[in-house]
């Protein structure tokens, strides 16, 4: 069987994708960053009214990046997520594209079977084109779920973020522990006895100057 394929070069290396998992092929231009928790993403840019996700392929293949030239190109993929039955876009960075190409499925060979080959999960095939090794890419396969997922997060919003923090702040304002009410000591003074002045009669002056008398008569009697 004879399928079509679009050829590109990501550093040194050629790359090959079945047309049919291509949307389209732009020209390079900067993608708008955004936050995100993948450090795949590159950001994104606006084709055909949608938000389309660029992402790293010289990360995601542990090479090298390139400075974008003239010839650097936007590859739209069409990935499938078969949980949900829908069509995924994503874009991808080529350092050059090349040709459009037709390859029978008998030129098409195998990878040596083994565990070192990190890319064996996402290259099918192998194939030499006028003795370049070209690289067939399964677009389903190249990134995981929950890298696309992570890609896929939507950012948070800020006023959102500070209109919580905010209210965090209030509610924690009003739960305030109850301070303990401050008394002030105070002295027990000592209940004051009153005391009943005598009353002076004449009687008593009498009794008193009776016995100052007696007292004076014995000191001169001594």
């Amino acid at each position: 069987m004879v399928n079509q394929y679009l050829t590109f070069k990501i550093q040194n290396t050629h790359y090959a994708i079945n047309v049919f998992q291509i949307q389209e092929v732009l020209e390079y231009e900067v993608p708008q960053k955004i936050p995100c928790s993948s450090p795949l993403l590159l950001g994104i840019i606006r084709s055909r009214d949608k938000n389309i996700a660029i992402i790293d392929l010289h990360k995601k293949f542990g090479v090298p990046a390139s400075a974008t030239t003239v010839m650097s190109r936007l590859i739209i993929l069409e990935i499938t997520d078969s949980e949900n039955g829908i069509i995924l876009l994503y874009g991808i960075v080529a350092d050059e594209v090349l040709e459009v190409i037709e390859l029978d499925d008998s030129v098409l060979e195998k990878l040596p079977a083994s565990k070192k080959f990190a890319s064996s999960n996402f290259v099918t095939n192998v194939t030499n084109i006028d003795g370049t090794y070209t690289l067939i890419l399964d677009v389903d396969k190249i990134f995981s779920e929950d890298e696309l997922s992570q890609i896929s997060e939507e950012p948070k919003n800020d006023s959102t973020k500070n209109q919580s923090e905010e209210k965090t702040k209030s509610e924690s304002a009003k739960i305030q522990p109850e301070e303990k009410t401050k008394t002030k000591a105070t002295k027990v003074q000592p209940k004051k006895r009153k005391t009943k002045k005598p009353k002076i009669t004449k009687d008593t002056i009498h009794s008193l100057l009776k016995k100052a008398e007696s007292l004076l008569d014995d000191g001169a009697n001594e």
